[in-house]
């Protein structure tokens, strides 16, 4: 009997990586003409980006194809890359993404990878959704109004009515699936935003009432922990600049970040320690400015690299920079980016 080929799907945790990852499953498992025509078994699997270099442990079999989404682009992704061709018999790997990183780095990648979809000004999933359009796929209602929520909320612009109810629910998705990072739950989810049958939500009440509790502990602290920094926010002109390296050294930076947005009301430039040789500089301005300040950063030779998006910027910085200097310079920044 003939072996079933396979392609395995390695996408993120937070939606924008979930429906992706749908999108590719739908176009697989049910149109069944992307990215291969006829009958083949996708296989999904979530990715984190931090623990890259332990995939390779976790991959049991041969994949005709392995595709990448909504990962950010890195030396150690490279290096799992040509491994995964060389020694796992991988005939093809694909890139789709969206962050900032893989946008810079686009000539490294395609000399990696086989095939390269990114751009910083759409999301993952709307990324891959054109191209499966573009390849005569027609994907149903359901997961179509999914990637426009996405699209409204990777942009941060204000979500319309019509899409509010979906809006509530991908949120609510993406929080339970980065604050437990349950592979069973991250599967569930994706395999019912692919299904163009009605069919009841994963995240039933017993699940999210547990995921409640976890989230509304994280939430507790990072409001709590916000607060204590708002008052100490240094302005430079209508951005916002606080050092958060003494209360913050661990996952949820942008979440922090974003929490003092709101509480300030306004942009925000916010420096969080890490337990590794650097510290992170987590921008938030809208417009893409973020991006514009990052930029500068880079070019004076304050920043080593640029993650995030547009909006968010992720920028790492020396693990003792100094604050004054930073200062300076982001006024420069803000001048320059305007």
């Amino acid at each position: 009997m003939e072996k079933k080929r396979k392609i395995l799907a390695l996408g993120d945790w937070d939606a924008d990586g979930v429906v992706a990852t749908a999108l590719l499953t739908y176009s697989q498992e049910y149109a069944k003409k992307y990215p291969v025509e006829g009958d083949v078994e996708l296989v999904k699997q979530p990715i984190d980006p931090d623990r890259l270099r332990y995939l390779l442990s976790q991959v049991k079999e041969s994949y005709e194809i392995v595709y990448f989404l909504d990962t950010p682009y890195s030396e150690v992704l490279g290096g799992v890359v040509k491994l995964l061709k060389q020694h796992f018999g991988v005939g093809r790997v694909v890139f789709v993404d969206h962050h900032i990183a893989s946008v810079q780095r686009v000539n490294e990648l395609r000399e990696v990878f086989d095939e390269v979809f990114v751009d910083y000004r759409r999301p993952t999933s709307v990324i891959l959704y054109d191209e499966i359009a573009r390849r005569g796929v027609s994907v149903h209602t359901k997961l179509r109004e999914f990637v426009e929520v996405i699209k409204y909320m990777d942009a941060g612009k204000r979500i319309p009515e019509k899409y509010m109810k979906l809006f509530e629910i991908a949120k609510m998705i993406s929080k339970a699936l980065t604050a437990v990072r349950n592979e069973e739950l991250w599967l569930k989810t994706i395999n019912w935003l692919a299904d163009p049958s009605p069919s009841p939500m994963p995240l039933n009440e017993s699940t999210w009432n547990t995921v409640k509790k976890v989230i509304e502990e994280r939430d507790r602290e990072v409001r709590e922990v916000a607060m204590k920094l708002a008052i100490g926010a240094v302005k430079i002109g209508d951005l916002r600049f606080i050092d958060a390296r003494h209360l913050w050294r661990k996952r949820g930076a942008t979440a922090l970040a974003s929490k003092l947005a709101l509480i300030l009301q306004a942009p925000v430039a916010m420096l969080a320690g890490t337990n590794r040789g650097y510290s992170l500089l987590i921008i938030k301005a809208s417009g893409g400015r973020a991006y514009r300040i990052a930029k500068f950063l880079l070019a004076e030779g304050v920043a080593s690299d640029i993650a995030g998006h547009p909006n968010l910027a992720i920028v790492r910085v020396d693990k003792d920079i100094d604050k004054k200097n930073l200062i300076e310079l982001l006024y420069q920044a803000l001048y320059y980016s305007s």
